[in-house]
This record gives C-alpha cells, structure tokens and sequence, in this order.
C-alpha cells in the first residue's frame, strides 16, 4: 500500500521545489526552459494524471477484495461510494474508477489488469474475517486519499495552489486567457471541495470502528479547512479506539499549539478578554465557543505559559457559555454530542496514551502534575454532564401545556429534544466509569482537596444532587413501561463505535463479525446506519429516554454507586463511602492496566 505514497511524495516535492523556483525568481527574467510556468503545468498535469490512475487502481482494488473475500458486511459502503461490482473483475472494465477527461489507459498500473478470479476460499474465523475487514477498510482509506491528493493539487476553475489556501500565495489574475475584466482585482479563490474524500474515510471508519487510520484523515482534512474543533475531536477519535493511530498523538500539538499562539497574539495586541458571548450573532457565538473549548484542550495539554490564562476560570467560563448556547438552541445538536466526546477523549488521552516528547515547561511549573491536570480534566467532563441534567430537569420541570394526556412524546420541549443524543453518551462514560468517578470523590472531612495526592474532584456531591433531580424528574413523567425499548443503534450509537471511553455500552458497539448462517444469500447489513429499523423521529427520542431509564438503574444497583432506587424515587445512600487515598491510587492503576489499549511511549508520570 505505500508504492502510491511514495510516488505522490516524491511529486510534492518536485512540485514545491519548482512552485519556490517560480515564485523567488524576478517577475520579468527570462526563465530558464526547465523552470518555467509550463514546465510547471506539465508536472501537475502528470501528477494530477498519476492521481488518476491511483484512483481508479485502488477502487478496482476495494471491488475486488470485497468480492473475493465475501465480504458482505461491506455491500452496503461499496453501493455508497459508489463502487460497482461487474461479474467479472478480470475483465478491463472503464466505468470503475473512470473519471471524466481522463482515458482508461495508456498509463501505468493501469494497464495492468487484475488477474481473473481464482476460487479464494471465504473466511472461515472470526479473526481471518476481522482481518479481511482491516485490509479492505485500509484500502479504502488509500481510495479516499487519492481522492483528496486530487483535490489538493487541482488548480482549475479558480482553485489555488496547494498550500495557498489562505492567500499567502501571490495574487491570480481570473483563468487562463482571459481578456479584459478590470485591472487590480484578483478573482476569489475556490473553495476545495473534499466530500468524495470524507465519504471513504466515514465509510472506512464504520467499516473497521476500531481502527483509528480513518477519523485521523478525517482530522487532516479538517485541518486544512482551517477547522480546527473538528480536527481535535477526528484526532481524539483517531486515538481512543483498540487500534490507535499513533501519529495523532503528535499531531494534535499542532492544533492547540495554533490555539495558544493565537490567544498569546490577541493579548499581545490588547485583547486581554473576549467579547461577551451573549452579543455576537448566534453563528459567531458558536464559532467563539468552539475557539473557547479547543483553547481549554490546549491549555491541558500544553500549559498557560503563552496564553496566561487560568484553566480552572477558563473551563468554567466553557462551561457557562455550552450551558447557555444549549438553553437558548443555538449549538447545533450534533456539535452538543462532540463537545461531551471531545471532554472524554482528552480524559482517555491524557491517562491512557503518553507523550513522545513531554511539554519543556512543565519542569518550570508551566503545567501542573499530570494528577492535578487529569482531576481538571474529570471535573470539566462531569462539569459538562452536570449543565445537560440542569437543562433537563428545568424543561421537566415546565412541560409543554399543549401535551396531550396520553401522548409522552409531547412532553418533550424542543430543547429537551436537543441534548439527548448527548445526554445517552453522558450516560453510557458514567455507567462504563462509575467506579473511577466513585474513587474520584474526596474523602469525608477533607477541606484542601487539590493537597490530596491521587485524582479527585471536590464537587461530587453536587454532581448528584443534580444527577438525582433530572432523573426523578424522569422518572416520574416517562413511565419505563410506556417507553418503547431501544433495540437498534441510533445516530449517536453508529457514529461512536469503538470509541473506548464508553467501553462499547453504545447500541450496537459489538465486533462486527456476521455468523456464517447469515451470510449466505444476499448478506447482511452489519455496519452503518443501514441497519436502523425506520421509526418516527418522537419515537427516537422515547427510545433514547427509555435507555437513560435503563442507564439510571444500572448506576444505581452498582456496588460503586452512592445512589440507590427507593420505591419509585432515586436517594443518596446513607452514607457515602470515602475511600483512603492509597485505595483511590490503587484501584485506578488496576483499572489502567485493564483497559484494552497500550500506551504510544511511556514517560514517568502518575496516574
């Protein structure tokens, strides 16, 4: 798989190496014949050309393999990428991977047809056919990079060149050719436009959910669109899963490193603080929240030495404005779900994963102990859970007046509605943490918590109060047995398999290996939201409420948990168990060493 890549790399680099020569030489000396603009439109057009070709080798590939393989957990990614599978693979076939412009042949790899099928023998083990899923997801992984190398590096229809994205490159006058038009007004670069890229690395990743190679290409790729929220959140993903990939772990210092320097250069130039979130617009107050939340990330990972910024303030400031934007239905649904993913992937990160090259300032007192920095981290993920149950108990509290006596889905107001996707997997991290968070309380009677050695957060009992009203509250105006039960996986539960912060208490979070039995005939479905039963949109939501029911009694019959079910209505337990500091450094190590994940490069640290 790495002959595509070196060949791209090295026509990046002669690319560059030219784009330098054109742009440092004067601008009306003769160019020598070798490094010229045309030398330079024939190395893109054979680049572009190559790119091609790859394309349509590696879709040739992926429709092979799927078949030869009996794949048939993968018949339903293939018809969305629109990959087609003719009888015959053996056979030159121009509509796999053709692209328009391009010919079929007379290039390469190309020309070099599949040899016709053999009789290869289906899987016969859960662990060959898991394997045959790994390879076919990585090569759809290499399908959607030629895809993006394509985009990358096509400069038609206005596009600029690669790297130029944000107008450090010299200006362009409108196209090749042109005539007239006013001089002294460049034309407006073009967006890129990478769906068909996103489209391989989602499918590969639903593909394989335990593989981490997809969502980090998807965080490149919102790197490059300059959005960075979402680049940290693919980079998170890319590394809580069973098999991490390494290179995210490195790569996302660059994005809080870009957080800090942009922070550092506003308090540079006077802003010591930003504009109330309250005054902006509702899409700037969203786009300064997603600002907020990365540069929090950054201050946990990387210190306050650049920005000068508490994190303890910073974070509650975070968790002032998530409350509000959620209250007033300003954040967007779906970026409600990331901002509770973001905060338990960086409490994985942090505990599970270590770094290669540690931050220079944490010797000078830059960054506080990695205990004292991983008990900030906890208390923002309850922080974050605790403002979603104060929302809903206030919308409980105040039903709609309209409800029909008999209808529960008319119970639910539109903000309600709107935090319970995040609110399941704010439930799914407690249920699969409980004992964690229960060694996380502080021991009765103790006032200086932050003196305490070990992991803990002083507002535990708070967290409860609050947890115990939204779920009476619950309880008592969605009766379980009125609630139909939650079978089949939901939005939420497809997009987060294999995210291992919620140990695969997701709907539907299993291996994705089909018994024989079900794969004769026309196979079966077994990734992606394909598998979804159809089901009115209020009906989701009931369904969502019943598994919050559901969690809520799990939580409480643990033995770790300090609530309990009494009759009807959820208490405190009479006393709840404070646990000596040696038992608390104890228990978490063990739980460490159970999780099914190997730390990228052990450093000296405590967890």
């Amino acid at each position: 798989m790495q002959t595509s890549y070196q060949f791209i790399s090295n026509y990046k680099q002669n690319v560059a190496t030219l784009d330098r020569t054109l742009q440092s030489a004067p601008r009306h000396q003769p160019r020598q014949s070798n490094h010229g603009p045309v030398e330079y439109r024939k190395l893109m057009q054979r680049f572009r050309q190559f790119l091609a070709e790859e394309e349509k080798f590696w879709t040739q590939l992926v429709a092979r393999y799927q078949r030869s393989f009996a794949l048939h957990e993968a018949q339903h990614i293939l018809s969305v990428l629109n990959i087609a599978i003719p009888d015959d693979l053996g056979v030159p076939n121009g509509s796999i991977g053709g692209h328009e412009g391009v010919p079929n042949s007379g290039f390469n790899r190309n020309q070099l047809q599949f040899p016709l099928e053999g009789n290869t023998p289906s899987p016969t083990s859960s662990a060959e056919r898991e394997t045959n899923l790994a390879i076919l997801s990585k090569a759809i992984v290499c399908l959607g990079d030629m895809a993006r190398y394509r985009e990358l590096y096509n400069e038609g229809g206005g596009r600029p060149r690669a790297g130029q994205e944000d107008g450090t490159g010299p200006a362009r006058r409108g196209g090749r050719n042109r005539r007239g038009g006013a001089p002294g007004f460049d034309s407006i670069p073009r967006a890129r436009n990478y769906d068909k890229a996103v489209q391989c690395y989602d499918q590969a990743r639903l593909l394989v959910p335990s593989e981490g190679n997809p969502s980090h290409q998807l965080a490149i790729l919102a790197f490059y669109q300059n959005d960075m929220f979402s680049s940290l959140l693919h980079y998170y993903r890319a590394l809580c899963v069973r098999q991490p990939y390494d290179t995210a772990s490195e790569n996302v210092k660059k994005i809080l490193n870009k957080s800090l320097d942009q922070q550092a250069k506003k308090t540079r130039e006077g802003v010591q603080t930003a504009p109330d979130i309250g005054d902006l617009p509702p899409r700037l107050r969203v786009e300064s929240f997603k600002e907020k939340v990365v540069l929090l990330h950054a201050l946990w990972r990387l210190g306050s030495d650049k920005s000068r910024l508490n994190p303890i303030v910073h974070a509650a400031d975070v968790v002032k404005d998530f409350a509000a934007l959620v209250s007033e239905r300003v954040l967007p649904i779906h970026t409600v779900t990331k901002v509770i993913v973001l905060s338990e992937g960086a409490l994985w990160k942090h505990r599970m994963i270590r770094d290669t090259s540690p931050p220079s300032n944490r010797r000078s007192g830059g960054i506080p102990s990695p205990a004292t920095v991983e008990s900030q981290i906890l208390k923002h993920v309850l922080a974050i859970h605790q403002s979603l149950l104060e929302i809903g108990a206030d919308e409980l509290d105040l039903p709609p007046e309209d409800a029909a006596e008999n209808d529960l889905a008319q119970c639910i107001t539109a903000t309600f509605r709107r935090t319970l996707p995040a609110l399941r997997v704010a439930s799914k991290w407690l249920l699969a943490n409980l004992k964690y968070v229960a060694y996380a309380t502080p021991p009765a009677g103790s006032s200086q918590v932050e003196e305490l050695p070990g992991v803990f957060v002083s507002d535990m009992p708070d967290f409860w109060r609050h947890f115990l009203r939204f779920y009476n509250a619950l309880y008592k105006l969605f009766p379980i047995e009125k609630l139909p039960s939650l079978l089949s996986p939901l939005d939420e539960d497809v997009d987060l398999r294999g995210f291992l912060p919620l140990r695969n208490l997701m709907i539907g979070d299993t291996p994705m290996i089909v018994d024989a039995d079900l794969r004769e005939g026309n196979g079966l479905d077994a990734v992606g939201p394909q598998g979804r039963e159809e089901v009115h949109p209020n009906e989701e939501q009931l369904m969502r409420i019943s598994d919050l029911l559901k969690d809520v009694k799990n939580v409480a019959e643990s033995p770790d948990s300090p609530i309990h079910l009494q009759g009807d209505t959820f208490k405190f337990l009479l006393e709840i168990t404070a646990t000596a500091p040696e038992a608390q450094s104890q228990a978490i190590g063990v739980e460490v060493v159970k999780m099914p994940i190997t730390p990228v490069v052990s450093c000296p640290r405590c967890l």
